[in-house]
């Protein structure tokens, strides 16, 4: 049975990115939450905690329908870093994570009425060292300014990466593999693949 297109609770391009390469129509809001971090919940418990506000932020809009709610962070040394500030504040995170190994964890909900769905998982990227005039080429490029951690691994930064120990797509701020197995379990790809097969997917 055909159902609704899926509501994708963000703006993040590197988020349609994956529904649109795994065709599953959807459509995105943008949800409306405060993202400041919590003096006692550790980085796990803010991805899941932040990703089921985003999707119930917009669910309340559109009953019946499964939204979709992600959050991502970055890691070191018990350091959470999320989207920098500004300029300064990428060049700080930038430093702090070439050259090493930290932890790349997104949250995802899902979340249909009162039914709530959540996954988390964790990857562990290492940077190559990276000399000062690197970091302020990369920072002065706009690319790390709406990402957490101050970069992307799907863009520039793709150069500086020595290796991902985990789901790529995880970095990228959505666990396409554990999601993907979230979504045959609930039943849901053959109700959203019916409108590809009979023409109307987008």
């Amino acid at each position: 049975m055909k159902i609704g297109p899926l509501i994708l609770a963000s703006a993040s391009p590197r988020r349609k990115y994956w529904f649109e390469a795994i065709r599953i129509p959807f459509e995105s809001v943008m949800p409306v939450v405060d993202e400041t971090l919590r003096a006692d919940e550790n980085p796990i418990e803010m991805v899941l905690r932040l990703s089921k506000e985003k999707a119930l932020s917009v669910a309340t809009e559109y009953p019946a329908r499964w939204v979709l709610g992600a959050d991502t962070i970055v890691v070191v040394d018990d350091c959470i870093l999320g989207k920098p500030e500004n300029t300064k504040d990428a060049m700080r995170m930038v430093q702090l994570i070439q050259g090493r190994k930290h932890y790349v964890h997104t949250g995802v909900s899902l979340v249909r009425d009162c039914e709530i769905h959540q996954i988390v998982d964790t990857a562990e990227v290492h940077l190559r060292p990276l000399s000062i005039e690197q970091i302020r080429w990369y920072v002065a490029s706009g690319e790390p300014m709406d990402k957490a951690g101050a970069y992307a691994a799907q863009g520039i930064a793709a150069m500086f990466i020595e290796r991902i120990e985990g789901s790529f797509a995880t970095v990228m701020g959505l666990p396409i593999e554990k999601l993907g197995r979230l979504f045959i379990e609930l039943g849901l790809l053959d109700g959203w693949y019916d409108g590809y097969m009979q023409g109307e997917g987008g």
